[in-house]
């Protein structure tokens, strides 16, 4: 898309308008991949990402690796048990230093075997020979921006990382109001779905909005009526409360799940924590390409140990399970439609889509830096 053609399409969208007033982003910034692209470089690079979890590196050693929008990563524990981060890349000709997750003394790369120490330090370069602008010093691996809150391991690929919990507004104080620090990883789910990643935020920022027609045994959890969404710097909260009595099984949802109330906070560009009943669950949303999207779901309860604890776990996770492939489905749905000459922009319903516009504001202020065509 020629600069000129990306500025105008970036500008037909105004998030200076009340809500009242204003139009969605239009069909082109979920459907062109040079969307993608620009996001990649000031949304992604430019934000704190939650990519595992602490329990994946609680020893000296432990690490895991993962890739976001084309970038390697890799975070260990090194050996004096500092959290430490790196772009996953040998120094030597780019080849990715480790693969998956699990436990090493070293990190060695297996094209031609460069060997790191767990804090990057480069320690071995086999073979090399005399080489005038190498230094053993000067080879290390690139550090990552990586700081951990609660039981979650972010990182920021890019530079300046400001402080994470700048970021935060009064997520922390909430959810520690609700004990979740009492809380263990118990599963982990993933959802790759063909539609944009934005399609997937939207629907999950629509202040519930979709719940009664589309989750309908979810809806007989929740007091809609009570909905409420707080907007903050760079976080929305929804939350909503049980009816006075829900009912029970109604179509494999049950109220033991979402208990009293529930919790539902969007940290941006992709982040989400649930916290409802005795559970939590997070979605990170990655874009794995401008119509293809990975959510990762990892579920942590109070309880995790024994034969009850473990059906509860079963029957909660299989409920959720139920919600996602309703949301699947309604996301590749409007995927589809933003294809269609049927199709340009939609509009926002003003006393419920506040943290969707939220978002989009957020998204075309990252956007827009530097310059409309730039």
């Amino acid at each position: 898309m020629p600069p000129d053609t990306m500025g105008q399409e970036l500008s037909r969208f105004d998030p200076s308008l009340p809500i009242e007033k204003a139009w969605t982003p239009p069909a082109s910034w979920y459907l062109r991949p040079e969307f993608l692209a620009r996001e990649r470089d000031r949304v992604f690079n430019r934000s704190w990402q939650a990519v595992g979890r602490l329990d994946q590196v609680q020893r000296p050693g432990d690490y895991f690796t993962g890739c976001l929008l084309g970038e390697p990563y890799l975070v260990v524990r090194d050996a004096q048990g500092t959290l430490r981060a790196f772009h996953n890349v040998c120094r030597h000709h780019a080849a990715q230093v480790c693969q998956g997750e699990g436990k090493l003394e070293e990190l060695v790369c297996s094209y031609h075997g460069w060997t790191y120490a767990l804090d990057g330090k480069l320690l071995k370069a086999p073979r090399l020979g005399k080489s005038e602008v190498f230094s053993r010093e000067a080879f290390s691996l690139h550090p990552v921006a990586v700081e951990a809150w609660g039981p979650w391991v972010f990182v920021h690929l890019g530079k300046p990382a400001p402080p994470l919990h700048s970021e935060l507004g009064d997520l922390q104080a909430r959810l520690e109001a609700t004990r979740s620090s009492e809380l263990k990883f118990a599963a982990r789910r993933t959802y790759e779905m063909n539609c944009n990643w934005k399609v997937y935020v939207d629907n999950y920022l629509d202040g519930g909005y979709h719940v009664s027609t589309l989750h309908r045994a979810l809806a007989g959890q929740l007091d809609l009526k009570s909905y409420k969404t707080e907007l903050f710097r760079r976080l929305s909260i929804q939350s909503c409360s049980a009816p006075e009595e829900a009912p029970r099984e109604q179509g494999g949802d049950f109220p033991e799940r979402i208990g009293d109330a529930a919790l539902y906070a969007f940290l941006y560009p992709n982040f989400m924590i649930n916290r409802y009943g005795p559970i939590m669950d997070t979605n990170w949303v990655v874009p794995l390409s401008h119509d293809r999207t990975l959510v990762v779901f990892d579920f942590f309860f109070q309880d995790t140990e024994g034969p009850g604890a473990k059906e509860f776990i079963e029957r909660s996770v299989a409920a959720s399970h139920t919600v996602q492939e309703e949301d699947v489905a309604i996301s590749e749905s409007v995927q589809r439609g933003l294809g269609s000459p049927g199709y340009d922009r939609g509009i926002y319903a003003p006393s419920i889509e506040m943290a969707a516009y939220h978002f989009h504001q957020l998204l075309a202020a990252d956007l827009l830096q530097g310059g409309a065509g730039s």
